[in-house]
């Protein structure tokens, strides 16, 4: 696919394990350089971010970013690690796509991280709980 070529010739340096399968291009991408990368993919080539998915790992936190590329249906997927589980910080790409605005805040609310550059930081599906809830998606270590 012309598309998927055209973006390992562009970004090719910033790709790290990467991994194809039929109209999906999954591959790990630094905090430093997902900013780039999604402004590439919505800009340059005309992706659309469908959805964010979050999940805690043995070795981190991790995010992977679905756009899609609805003229050829290819989806290209990168994937961001948080090392540290106990303060996880990632750039916001909100400044690039507005609409990751609520799915960022939905990873805060659920997953406990932090995207820098937020515009808007704060809760959203557990804001009215009747209890106290914090990051229920996190894995909750024995007192």
């Amino acid at each position: 696919m012309a598309e998927v070529e055209q973006f390992m010739k562009d970004m090719g340096a910033k790709i790290h394990a990467k991994i194809e399968k039929k109209r999906r291009l999954y591959f790990n991408v630094s905090n430093d350089d997902i900013q780039e990368i999604a402004e590439y993919l919505f800009n340059k080539i005309g992706c659309r971010l469908s959805t964010a998915t979050a999940m805690e790992m043995y070795h981190g936190i991790e995010i992977l970013y679905h756009f899609s590329h609805d003229k050829t249906g290819q989806y290209f997927c990168p994937r961001l690690v948080i090392k540290d589980k106990k303060n996880p910080k990632v750039n916001s790409i909100t400044s690039i796509i507005e609409g990751a605005i609520w799915i960022e805040r939905e990873m805060f609310d659920l997953w406990g991280i932090d995207f820098i550059g937020h515009p808007r930081m704060e809760e959203l599906l557990t804001i009215h709980h009747p209890g106290t809830v914090k990051n229920p998606l996190r894995f909750k270590e024995a007192a």
